[in-house]
This record gives structure tokens, sequence and C-alpha cells, in this order.
């Protein structure tokens, strides 16, 4: 059974990969049968998650994240991030704006075995797509 330590530091491994857009590196931290639980639809096993990277990653080719709070207890990972990139290709059916973004999300990740098995996602998709001015704050919100 792995410790705390041992699985945040699989963690850590797979958010530096990711940063790198390391698939070799993505490979020895995810489990071949990994499931994503995500903000999209439900991925399942290392090839379909790391398809779906690749797509993010030529919409905004310089996405990169930071981890600004990691919890760990027993199996589980929780990691509260921002993420930024440069929007230069077609996401959800939305032109290039060439507009630099930044959004903040939450990330649970299950580790099996030293290698992450599952993952559950949820992410201001919302403020994304006010910054790319495809929607607009609700004016009894705003402040």
């Amino acid at each position: 059974m792995s410790t705390t330590e041992e699985n945040t530091e699989v963690v850590r491994q797979y958010l530096n990969a990711f940063n790198e857009q390391d698939r070799d590196a993505l490979s020895a931290v995810l489990a071949e049968d990994v499931v994503e639980h995500g903000a999209h639809e439900e991925l399942h096993g290392f090839e379909e998650i790391v398809e779906f990277l690749d797509a993010h990653f030529e919409t905004f080719p310089d996405y990169s994240g930071t981890a600004d709070a990691v919890i760990a207890e027993d199996d589980i990972v929780t990691v509260r991030y921002t993420v930024r990139g440069t929007h230069t290709g077609e996401y959800q059916d939305v032109e290039p704006t060439g507009r630099t973004v930044e959004w903040t999300g939450m990330a649970m990740y299950r580790v099996d075995n030293g290698e992450i098995a599952e993952i559950w996602i949820e992410e201001d998709r919302f403020g994304l797509l006010q910054q790319l001015e495809v929607v607009e704050r609700p004016a009894h919100l705003r402040i």
C-alpha cells in the first residue's frame, strides 16, 4: 500500500508531465485503464486521455498550470490549480481569439499501485468562455 506522500509524488509527476506535454512521462504515471470524469465527457484509458490533451494543446499550445494547493488522504490526492494558455485554435466552436486566458479548477486523483487510476475534474469553464467573450456575466451577478 502506498503512503499519502508517495501518492502525492505520483500526482506531482503527472502535473509536471502534463505541463511539459511529455507523453512518455504521462504513460509512466497513468494506469492503462485510467478513467477521467471531467468537465467534458468521461474518458476511458490512457489513449483517450492523451488524445483529449493533444487536442487541448492544439487549441492552447502554451497551456500550463500551477498547483495552488495539494491535499492528500489515503489514496486520494486533491489539487486546486490555475491554468493559462493562449487561444490559437478552435475551442468548442469558438474561432481563435489570440487571447491569453486563465481559469481555475480542482482535480481529485485516485492513486493505485503507484499509478493514477481515476481522475475527477471541475473547472471554471464559464470564466473561460467569458474571457473568450462568448458569454457575459448576468447583470444581477455583477459587482
